[in-house]
C-alpha cells in the first residue's frame, strides 16, 4: 500500500450509499451510489481518478451506476465479511482486474475478473467464481513482488495459524497457492474468529492481523519478505478492552506508526497509536489512546495521505490528519469528513497494494497550443533507462525523450500512440495509452487593456481583449483563476478596494489559449504637513513641509516662496489657509490644510448694539479669539457681568441669560505673559 497520490483509489462507496470523491481537494461527498453494505466494499478508478467500477462482493456496478454486464452473483457475503473484498489489476494489464470474494465466518475464498475493454469501456464480468480456498477468515491483502510487476496476494486460513500466498503474474493467477505459511496464533475458538484485517506495510516490509480467539482479542505482527513471500519474527499485542475485538488497522505512510481500532456495536472501543516495529506485550504498554468512540470500526489511509475512520450509523467520517506523527500530533478529528445524507457501516474500501497498476503514467495538458506534460506514476524511482515515444514523428528529434517527467508540444490536433519504456535491473517493462490532442483557438489574445489599472479611490474597472475569431468566446478568472465568466472579450469588475488580477484567455470551447494576467492597483496617496508652528507673530516666518510624494501643489501662492517645492516658507501679514496636493508615483493624489495665524495688537471695540438685529450684535475683539486669554467685563459698581477664558467674540451683552441694561460698563483682558489691556466698554440698546 502506499499513500502516495494513487488516482485509482480517488472515489470510493461504501456503507449506507456513502461516498467520497477524492479528486477534489478538499474532499467531497458522493451521494449516487448503489452499494449498500454493513462491511463489504471496493472501488477502482481510472489513472486519472475516474471511476471504472465499484462492488460489494455480490454485485459490480459500472461507472454509470449500472449493474456491470455479467456483474451479479459474485460469491461474497454482504453482511458479515470484512475485508472481503480485494481488487487488484492483471500485472502490466490495466484493462483487466481481479476481484477476491469470500464468505463470512470462515467461508470459501474465489476470485472473478472483470475486463475493461468490454462494452465501450464500461466493462464486462468475463470470469466468476473462480475457487481458491475452503476456509478462509476475512482476511485477505495484496503487495507488489519485489520485481516491480507480480503481486503477491495474501489470505488466512480458518481456524488455523496458516498463511496461504497467491502470486499474481503477468500470465494469471494459478489456484495452487505459491506458499502456505504455519506461524503465529491460531485464529480460532469464536464465532467471530475470522474477523478483522489484514495489511501490509507501506514499505512492504511488515504484515498486520487483527484478530480474536477464545482468550480474546490480539494483533499479530509479522516481518516479510516481498521477494520471496517469507513471513516470520511473530509478535503479539493483547491485553484489549473486554469485550470488544481489535478490529481496523492501518500503517502510517512512513510505516513508523501503527494504528488499531477495537469493535463492539454496544461498547466503547479504543484507538490506539503503536510505534512500530513492536515487540510482543499489553496494549496499554504499547500503545497511546487517540479516542475512544462506540461502533469504532475500520482505518483506511486515503489519496490525500489521511487516515479514515468509520463510526457505525453515523454521517460523517473521522480523520486522523497527520497519520505521521505521534501521540496528539497525530491531529485526530471528530467528523472530519461529512457525508451529505448518506451513513458509514463498517468498512471502507482498502487500497491494499504498493503500485496500484505498475508502471504506468499520468498526461496533464491536452490542447494543441500547449505542450504536453507526461509523468511516471510507478512508485519506482531508480530505472536504469527511460525511453518516451510520443507517437508524433512530426516533432522530428523532440519525439523521443529520455527524461523521467517530459514535456512534448505536439505537432498537431489529433490522437497519439504514447509508450514509455523503462529497463530497472535488467527487466524491461512498457506502458502505452492513447493520447487525445483536441485543437487550440485559432485566435491570439492581444490588446488586453484595463481603463483604470490604478485605482486611486474604490470603484470599477472595465477591461477589454481582442484577438478571438469567429465563435470563439472569452474566458474570464479571478486572481486565483476561478472562472468568473465567458463573453465577447468585456469584462467590468465590482467595486475593488484592495490590489487584485485577473485573467483573461481564448476559448473555442474546447480548448483554451494561453491566459494573460491583468494587475490591478488600488492606491492611496498621503498627503502630510509638518509646521514648525502655526500660531506666528507679525513679522515672522514659517516653514511648512510636506510628506515625500513626486509632486507638490501649495495654495494659495500669497506670502509663499515656492509652490511646487516639498518645504516652503510663508511670512504672512494676516491669517491664511494653506491647501498641500501631493501627487505619488502613481499619479494618486491627495489633500491637507493648514491654518495660519498671525498675532497682532488686539482691538476691543469700546461700543456695541446687542439688539438681535443681525448687526454688531456681539462684542467682537479683533485677533482675540486666536489668542490665549482671560476676558472679563464689570458694571460700574465693580460687579463681574462677564468671564470666559479663550474667549471667542460670542458675548451677545447678557448675563445668566437675560439682556444687560443699556451703559458703560469696563473690561479687562489679560494675555500671555500677564500682558493686560483694559477700557470701557458701552452697551447702546
Amino acid at each position: 500500500m502506499s499513500a502516495s497520490a494513487q488516482n485509482q483509489n480517488n472515489i470510493w462507496y461504501f456503507g449506507a450509499n456513502a461516498g467520497v470523491d477524492f479528486n477534489q481537494n478538499p474532499a467531497v461527498a458522493l451521494t449516487n451510489g448503489k452499494l449498500n453494505a454493513s462491511e463489504a466494499c471496493a472501488s477502482v478508478a481510472d489513472e486519472a481518478g475516474s471511476l471504472l467500477f465499484y462492488t460489494d462482493g455480490l454485485t459490480v456496478w459500472n461507472k454509470n451506476h449500472n449493474v456491470m454486464d455479467n456483474g451479479t452473483g459474485l460469491a461474497g457475503d454482504i453482511n458479515k465479511s470484512a475485508t472481503q473484498i480485494l481488487v487488484i489489476p492483471q500485472p502490466n494489464d490495466d484493462q483487466q482486474y481481479l476481484i477476491f470474494t469470500m464468505s463470512g465466518f470462515g467461508g470459501e475464498l474465489y476470485y472473478s475478473i472483470v475486463n475493461m475493454t468490454h462494452n465501450g469501456g464500461l466493462g464486462r464480468v468475463t470470469q466468476k467464481n473462480t475457487y481458491l480456498l475452503d476456509a478462509s477468515t476475512e482476511k485477505i491483502t495484496a503487495v507488489r513482488h519485489a520485481n516491480g510487476t507480480d503481486i503477491w496476494v495474501i489470505g488466512h486460513e480458518s481456524n488455523t495459524n496458516i498463511f496461504y500466498e497467491w502470486l499474481v503474474k503477468a500470465t494469471g493467477l494459478l489456484q495452487v497457492p505459491e506458499r502456505t505459511i504455519p506461524i503465529g496464533r491460531l485464529q480460532s475458538g469464536r464465532a467471530t474468529s475470522s474477523i478483522g484485517y489484514l495489511k501490509v506495510s507501506p514499505n512492504a516490509t511488515m504484515i498486520v492481523s487483527a484478530a480474536n480467539d477464545a482468550n480474546g482479542g490480539f494483533v499479530e505482527q509479522f516481518d516479510f519478505n516481498n521477494a520471496t513471500g517469507a513471513i516470520t519474527n511473530p509478535q503479539i499485542l493483547t491485553g484489549f478492552t473486554n469485550g470488544t475485538i481489535p478490529y481496523g488497522i492501518e500503517f502510517s505512510p512512513n510505516s513508523n506508526l501503527l494504528y488499531i481500532s477495537e469493535y463492539q456495536s454496544n461498547l466503547a472501543g479504543n484507538i490506539y497509536q503503536v510505534k512500530l516495529p513492536f515487540v510482543s506485550g499489553i496494549i496499554n504498554n504499547k500503545g497511546a489512546v487517540l479516542n475512544s468512540l462506540q461502533g469504532v470500526a475500520t482505518l483506511q489511509i486515503a489519496p490525500n495521505g489521511k487516515i479514515y475512520v468509520s463510526q457505525v450509523d453515523k454521517g460523517f467520517l473521522h480523520a486522523i490528519n497527520s497519520p505521521n506523527s505521534e501521540g496528539g500530533e497525530s491531529d485526530f478529528q471528530l467528523n472530519a469528513l461529512p457525508l451529505g445524507s448518506r451513513k458509514t457501516k463498517l468498512g471502507l474500501p482498502s487500497f491494499n497494494i504498493n503500485n496500484f497498476t505498475g508502471l504506468s503514467y499520468n498526461s496533464v495538458g491536452n490542447c494543441s497550443a500547449q505542450p504536453t506534460q507526461f509523468k511516471i506514476t510507478s512508485n519506482n524511482t531508480n530505472f536504469d533507462i527511460i525511453t518516451w515515444d510520443f507517437g508524433d514523428p512530426a516533432s522530428g528529434a523532440a519525439n523521443t525523450s529520455n527524461q523521467r517527467d517530459p514535456l512534448h508540444q505536439f505537432t498537431a490536433d489529433g490522437v497519439y500512440t504514447v509508450t514509455v519504456t523503462t529497463i530497472r535491473n535488467g527487466i524491461s517493462d512498457s506502458k502505452t495509452r492513447q493520447i487525445t490532442i483536441l485543437k487550440s483557438p485559432d485566435g491570439a489574445l492581444h490588446d488586453v487593456v484595463a481603463d483604470k489599472p490604478i485605482l486611486c479611490a474604490d470603484g470599477t474597472v472595465n477591461i477589454t481583449a481582442q484577438g478571438a475569431t469567429g465563435t470563439e468566446v472569452y474566458n474570464w478568472y479571478d486572481e486565483n483563476q476561478a472562472l468568473i465568466t465567458q463573453n465577447s472579450g468585456t469584462f467590468q469588475s465590482p467595486v475593488l478596494t484592495t490590489n487584485t488580477s485577473y485573467y483573461v484567455s481564448i476559448s473555442n470551447g474546447i480548448c483554451e489559449g494561453e491566459r494573460q494576467k491583468i494587475d490591478i492597483t488600488r492606491d492611496n496617496a498621503i498627503a502630510e504637513i509638518t509646521a514648525t508652528n502655526t500660531i506666528i507673530d507679525l513679522g515672522e516666518t514659517i516653514t511648512l513641509t510636506a510628506n515625500d510624494a513626486i509632486k507638490y501643489e501649495w495654495s494659495p501662492a500669497i506670502y509663499l516662496d515656492a509652490t511646487d517645492a516639498r518645504s516652503v516658507i510663508s511670512k504672512p501679514v494676516n491669517n491664511v489657509t494653506y491647501t498641500l496636493t501631493t501627487t505619488n508615483a502613481n499619479g494618486c493624489t491627495a489633500q491637507a490644510t493648514v491654518n495660519v495665524i498671525v498675532r497682532s495688537d488686539i482691538k476691543a471695540p469700546n461700543t456695541f448694539t446687542p439688539n438681535a438685529d443681525g448687526i454688531n450684535d456681539f462684542w467682537v475683539v479683533k485677533n482675540l479669539d486666536v489668542l490665549e486669554n482671560l476676558t472679563q467685563v464689570f458694571n460700574r459698581y465693580g460687579t463681574l457681568v462677564f468671564s470666559a477664558r479663550d474667549y471667542k467674540n460670542n458675548w451677545n451683552g447678557t448675563k445668566g441669560g437675560k439682556p444687560l441694561p443699556a451703559g458703560v460698563y469696563y473690561y479687562i483682558i489679560i494675555l500671555e505673559n500677564n500682558n493686560i489691556k483694559k477700557g470701557s466698554l458701552t452697551i447702546v440698546r
